[in-house]
């Protein structure tokens, strides 16, 4: 499910490091994470369902860009990045539509929920969409067909115009504590589902800085204590993505939390870089205009979105929800 890789990209470290060989010990750490990702992160899925489980407010967690305190809703691990860990995985979504404006614009059919075939857990799953146009008939009554069967054996015409969108499916009734999107009602095999509905996505991911001050016997990174993530891109900036590719920043011994605050700092510092193969879902919400001098030396817990697979303790290897948490949780 997940890949690994050990070897630092030329625009993730400064040259000469890549040639650095790699010690029995990484090896075996990334061994680690791979079996660690294949065989819990499904058995955490299967703990929840997100059908049938309470509400849950999402809350802000805080990383840094350029320097600048920046904010973001974690949505974990729950989609797949392909093997160079430079695109999304997506699955289709079914809008139904009754045909196309001369301009091309969609003609929606009123009332009709849009229609997925996973939900998380299930395999195939990803927060980003493939927008899948479904013509129907001008007299189709809304709501008729409510499952991804029905429309394929339908033998309607379909259209994927090129379009994703970041809509991750969530529990009924969830909010998110400083907005940012509307939850949409869905059908997935004839039942309710929620979604949060971000809007448009590229299938392209940016990459996400995670620090750590190594890793314990079992494997497990142990994170630098108050050290927010860094991204280099926020909303509007060419290359944006909620979809962001773990790497962990492997810090030397009294590395300060929050010494480094910008991606340029990460590349300039030289750090050794491990790969475990994540993607998370993390879309920016807002990024504060403060110089880094007007901001605390630390600022929030550590809510590793990456440690989804290792929660605040990283201890909680049986809990591979926790485990994609963890390493994906950011530090907040």
């Amino acid at each position: 499910m997940f890949t690994v890789s050990r070897k630092p990209s030329q625009n993730q470290v400064r040259p000469g490091l890549a040639e650095r060989l790699l010690s029995k010990r990484v090896i075996s750490i990334v061994s680690f994470f791979v079996m660690l990702f294949v065989f819990l992160a499904p058995l955490a899925l299967a703990q929840g369902n997100v059908l049938t489980d309470p509400p849950k407010t999402f809350e802000l967690t805080q990383g840094w860009y350029e320097g600048r305190q920046t904010f973001y809703y974690d949505f974990g691990a729950n989609t797949a990045a392909t093997g160079d860990g430079q695109s999304t995985v997506t699955a289709p979504i079914y809008v139904l539509v009754t045909g196309f404006n001369d301009d091309g614009s969609p003609i929606a059919v009123e009332g009709q929920r849009n229609i997925i075939d996973v939900i998380p857990g299930d395999e195939g799953y990803s927060d980003l969409w493939q927008v899948t146009f479904v013509t129907v008939p001008e007299d189709y009554v809304a709501n008729t067909i409510v499952s991804a069967d029905e429309v394929l054996s339908g033998g309607y015409e379909m259209t994927t115009p090129g379009v994703y969108v970041n809509c991750p499916v969530v529990p009924p009734g969830s909010t998110l504590s400083e907005g940012g999107a509307p939850l949409v009602q869905g059908w997935y095999k004839g039942q309710d589902v929620s979604y949060f509905d971000f809007g448009p996505n590229t299938v392209a991911t940016a990459p996400i800085y995670a620090f750590v001050t190594g890793f314990d016997d079992a494997g497990n990174p142990q994170f630098v204590e108050g050290q927010n993530n860094v991204v280099g891109v926020v909303p509007g900036d060419e290359g944006y993505s909620a979809f962001w590719y773990v790497n962990l920043v492997v810090t030397p011994d009294g590395y300060e939390a929050n010494t480094i605050t910008s991606v340029s700092e990460v590349l300039a510092s030289g750090y050794e870089m491990v790969q475990p193969g994540l993607l998370v879902n993390c879309p920016v919400l807002r990024t504060d205009a403060m110089s880094p001098e007007q901001l605390p030396v630390s600022g929030g817990t550590m809510v590793n979105w990456i440690a989804l697979p290792f929660l605040a303790g990283l201890g909680v290897l049986c809990a591979g929800l926790l485990l994609r948490r963890k390493l994906i949780a950011w530090h907040t």
